[in-house]
């Protein structure tokens, strides 16, 4: 049976029109229950935690389950930017949409979110910063989706991979499944990797349709599909001996082990009928961020 988790937020706002910390106001709770199941023999469940709400040029911040959802409708700001730091970890992203969900990766603890601001996109003001003192659940940031893993129910990713993995009992057999697919469908792409900017972010649905995407891409689709079918699933940026360049692939959670899979590197070895191993060693990658 496939879960799907939806997020409910039960208050009402209020808006405090000055710039500071009592700006964030906690509006509620969401509410634990289970929903009959429906025709597609979904169970949508929803889980207890923190909601907060930030009024700064029309932007809302809900902080929820594994991740943070900034709502940016209106603010008029050309350029937009959230931080997230926590043990002298920090994570910068850009706000490229409206409404966009960016992960909690670094386990429970003290997060500090900050929102900047720029005309130009070179020169920020934080427009606030709050620290949360957050409880979250295991691994469940990796089965979620966010502004890097992007997916959802209607996903033509999410189709093919509950299709590819009908007949599959375990993970292992899921992850088989989707990266034996993508290696042999998927080709990299050596011109995109030429000419992107520092602001792209993949959509794995694109990259099935063009048949073809840099690391980014790959990382980005194996870990929607896997995710989608309940198999957790890290995209990583870093560093491997198989290329000079900075690189992306996954860490898969395996019977409680994290392989790392490298499928932008196996679509190659399959296109030059090399072999390889599904598992890559750890001592020829560096971590620098997860996501």
């Amino acid at each position: 049976m496939k879960k799907i988790i939806l997020i409910l937020v039960i208050s009402s706002l209020l808006v405090i029109p000055v710039y500071g910390d009592n700006q964030w106001q906690k509006i509620g709770e969401t509410e634990t229950f289970i929903v009959d199941q429906d025709p597609l023999g979904i169970m949508f469940l929803t889980f207890t935690k923190q909601a907060y709400f930030l009024n700064v040029l029309d932007m809302t911040v809900n902080v929820i389950e594994a991740n943070v959802v900034i709502n940016g409708t209106g603010i008029n700001y050309e350029h937009i930017k959230v931080v997230i730091e926590k043990d002298e970890k920090e994570y910068i992203y850009n706000l490229l949409k409206d409404i966009e969900t960016f992960p909690l990766q670094m386990g429970s603890g003290i997060y500090k979110i900050s929102i900047l601001g720029s005309t130009d996109g070179r020169r920020y003001r934080q427009l606030s910063t709050k620290n949360f003192d957050l409880t979250l659940e295991e691994n469940a940031v990796f089965l979620s989706q966010s502004q890097t893993v992007n997916w959802n129910i209607e996903s033509e990713s999410t189709i093919l991979a509950q299709v590819l993995t009908e007949n599959d009992e375990t993970p292992i057999d899921k992850l088989n499944s989707i990266h034996d697919y993508v290696v042999h469908n998927i080709s990299y792409d050596y011109e995109k990797a030429a000419t992107l900017s520092n602001l792209y972010v993949p959509n794995p649905d694109d990259t099935l349709l063009d048949g073809k995407g840099i690391c980014y891409d790959f990382a980005a689709l194996l870990a929607s599909m896997l995710r989608s079918v309940e198999v957790p699933s890290k995209l990583i940026k870093g560093y491997s001996t198989f290329t000079p360049v900075y690189h992306a692939w996954n860490e898969i959670l395996i019977d409680d082990e994290w392989y790392i899979v490298d499928s932008s590197t196996d679509s190659i070895f399959v296109a030059y009928n090399v072999p390889y191993k599904l598992r890559k060693d750890v001592r020829d990658y560096q971590t620098s961020k997860e996501y």
